[in-house]
Order: C-alpha cells, then sequence, then structure tokens
C-alpha cells in the first residue's frame, strides 16, 4: 500500500518518489514536516521551530541500514530553515538515504 499523496507533495531524488507535507502535531505545539517513501521504507518527521534540529525515523531503513522498527531520534547536522521548500526535502532525503554517521539522541538529552 503507498502513501496517501491528496494535499501532499510529491518529489523524486534518486529516481525513487517521495511524499512529503507539513502539518501540526497533535501531541506537541510544533508544526512536522513529515516525508515517506512511496513504499513506506523510509518516514521522517522533523518539528519545526525547535531550538534543536532533529529528526525522527519511523520507517523500517535509515542511513543504509535497516532499524527495529522503533521511532529513533537523530539530530541534523544542519540547520531548519523557516520556510520549507523543496531543495531543502532533498537535502533531508539525501541526508537519510545515503549518509551514514547520524548522531542517536537519547531521551531528551540533545548534548552532541
Amino acid at each position: 500500500m503507498s502513501v496517501r499523496t491528496k494535499g501532499r507533495r510529491k518529489i523524486t531524488v534518486g529516481g525513487k518518489l517521495y511524499i512529503w507535507y507539513v502539518a501540526p502535531d497533535d501531541d506537541s505545539p510544533y508544526n512536522f514536516l513529515n516525508i515517506a517513501s512511496d513504499d513506506k521504507y523510509l518516514i521522517l518527521s522533523c518539528p519545526l521551530r525547535t531550538d534543536t534540529a532533529y529528526a525522527i525515523s519511523k520507517g523500517r531503513i535509515f542511513q543504509t541500514k535497516e532499524t527495529d522498527g522503533t521511532w529513533n531520534r537523530y539530530l541534523l547536522p544542519f540547520e531548519m530553515p523557516d520556510i520549507i521548500t523543496p531543495r531543502f526535502v532533498e537535502k533531508m532525503i539525501i541526508w537519510a538515504t545515503r549518509n551514514d554517521k547520524a548522531i542517536p539522541i537519547n531521551g531528551n538529552d540533545f548534548s552532541v
């Protein structure tokens, strides 16, 4: 089953289709950037306008490795922009699919 696309933006990176959108989170005061591959192997969420930029990996693969299926948070190696553009979404996808040195965040510890 593919990702719902109605009202969401599409982007192709490396020949693969991804869906992205920004939406409010029901459990926090933040809006989130959400990115998912069409096959749902990569699923990312990033809260916007936080003190520390981080991503939540929710999919079955992250940075070329299979995951255990739990949600894991990682520090972003770049700042989140005020306005989300397709170019930034592409940067996020490349970071999440091709790199391999993500720094995990344990609990609420955002120190490096």
